[in-house]
């Protein structure tokens, strides 16, 4: 009999960061005939649907992966059939942009309506003309509801607002048939959680809960209890930690995923715990299985909290491409979040030596993010829009790298540098700073790309000049850190040790004494 891992995370959406790749290719290397994957979410999105359907399209989710999200888990159970005749006639009605004896505001994708002067609600519509929401309004145009719609076509939230200060007061949640399976109710002042409420038709009873945490741990509780064969719980989203911890360790077997550095800034040994991390740190005396992805931070956690044999390195892993493009000889480029914490802006200085140096050269940043406006003004600034261009989040990475001749990591800290993998997959050599924890696991002077010390911007130009300049150097570079790739950190060498300790977990558990 299969042995259910779930994998807890707080959301999914189609644009992936490090960690969810991990996640969703340790979730497919599970779907096989000793395991089945499960995926859990516990954030609310209108959209899981379609969310999981370009997953499955674009291959980076098996589709014998099941997701499970807890508002949706408890839609569907609570539901008793399809959209509603009632429900579907009110959405045929409210996606109307003219209805009634309203007067229209007509703004392409959303739409505001008046009547005898008075603003009675606002509309909106994503691109494909889906109706996204609805906001009503009292007569001192003061904001009293919104009601949210499914793509499918039913009314999937309704959130009421407090008149003092027009925020959240409740949130309701419907299944497709119109029943309000579940409410959240807020202190207007404090944006607190007052309590959340889960109703059940069948039995005419309200399960009523301190919070949303508490909820989450119930729904975990009733999934472990259906299993026939105790599961595996993998912790992979830091928010999701306290719910697994509170868990009863006889539902489950619980091992813990530090995906990023442990500390706070300047993120080095000895500096105080990041609030993230700290509740599983906090745990490690207690046996549980932490994973982390680098043997120095291992050796870091054993010299500040000690070894007891339970701080595991499992580092995530790529596939060699097969496609191949045609490599750009002056190319550089990078793939990462438009964040303080990316320090994108220190490569764009960098670069700015690079291009003075080598006609031609180009750096291509591809994300998005809060510091998209500052580092469009320090182009403008610096003078280097010929060569520096700002681009749209890539999904398929491989096409980037394997037309780059360079590419460059300049974070202030990570648990592991996916980028870097990526990279090395492709070919491609990475200049990066020496920070903890990623880059100076992969990246070896001369032999894969070049580190240079933290925030050594005329040192991360000489090493990308020196690369651009040197074809043979980078190319034999390139292959090194693919053969690197090849030998190290393949999916199969990844699904193995989870396997493994996985089956080591067990084991111990069952040699455990009973109290």
């Amino acid at each position: 009999m299969k042995r259910t891992v779930f994998m807890t995370t707080w959301g999914i959406s189609d644009t992936l960061d490090d960690t969810t790749k991990e996640l969703l290719q340790r979730a497919s290397l599970f779907a096989n005939d000793d395991y089945r994957p499960v995926i859990l979410t516990m954030d609310f999105k209108i959209n899981y649907d379609e969310i999981i359907k370009k997953l499955y399209a674009s291959g980076w989710l098996k589709k014998e992966v099941e997701v499970l999200n807890v508002f949706d888990y408890y839609r569907q159970k609570f539901s008793s059939k399809e959209v509603s005749s009632a429900q579907k006639a009110q959405y045929e009605q409210n996606i109307k942009k003219y209805e009634g004896d309203y007067w229209v505001q007509d703004g392409d994708t959303f739409a505001r309506y008046f009547q005898n002067g008075s603003y009675f609600k606002y509309k909106q519509w994503d691109e494909d003309g889906v109706l996204k929401f609805i906001d009503y309004f009292d007569e001192n145009r003061v904001r009293i509801r919104r009601e949210e719609y499914n793509p499918k076509g039913y009314k999937i939230r309704e959130t009421l607002f407090h008149p003092a200060n027009n925020k959240k007061n409740q949130e309701r949640f419907f299944t497709p048939d119109g029943f309000c399976y579940c409410t959240n109710w807020f202190n207007y002042k404090t944006d607190k959680q007052q309590a959340l409420f889960l109703y059940d038709p069948a039995h005419k009873k309200a399960e009523d809960f301190s919070n949303r945490k508490d909820f989450q741990i119930y729904w975990l509780e009733e999934l472990c209890r259906t299993e026939v064969v105790k599961p595996v719980i993998i912790v992979d989203g830091a928010l999701t930690v306290n719910r697994v911890i509170q868990l009863d360790d006889d539902l489950a077997y619980k091992i813990y995923n530090i995906h990023q550095n442990h500390f706070e800034a300047p993120y080095t040994l000895g500096s105080d715990y990041s609030k993230t991390t700290k509740p599983i740190l906090d745990i490690i005396s207690k046996g549980y299985p932490i994973v982390v992805p680098t043997s120095q931070q291992q050796l870091d956690l054993h010299k500040e909290i000690g070894n007891r044999g339970n701080i595991h390195v499992i580092s995530p892993s790529v596939e060699i491409p097969r496609a191949k493009n045609e490599r750009n000889s002056l190319l550089v480029s990078m793939i990462a979040d438009f964040t303080e914490e990316n320090r994108i802006g220190q490569a764009i200085e960098a670069f700015m030596e690079v291009a003075r140096d080598i006609p031609g050269a180009k750096l291509e940043i591809y994300g998005a993010g809060e510091e998209e406006d500052n580092l469009k003004k320090l182009i403008k600034k610096l003078k280097v829009a010929h060569g520096v261009k700002l681009k749209t989040p890539v999904q398929d990475t491989d096409a980037v790298y394997a037309k780059s001749a360079v590419s460059l990591v300049t974070a202030e800290a990570k648990g592991f540098v996916q980028s870097i993998l990526e990279a090395f997959a492709n070919g491609t050599p990475v200049v990066a700073y020496d920070t903890n924890y990623g880059p100076a696991q992969l990246i070896q002077n001369d032999e894969t790309g070049y580190l240079v010390q933290d925030g050594d911007m005329e040192a991360l130009a000489d090493r990308i000049k020196i690369l651009l300049d040197n074809p043979e150097d980078r190319q034999r570079m390139g292959n090194n850190a693919q053969q690197l790739v090849k030998e190290q950190y393949t999916p199969q060498s990844f699904y193995d040790n989870w396997k493994k300790l996985i089956q080591n977990t067990i084991e111990e558990d069952k040699q455990k004494p009973l109290l």
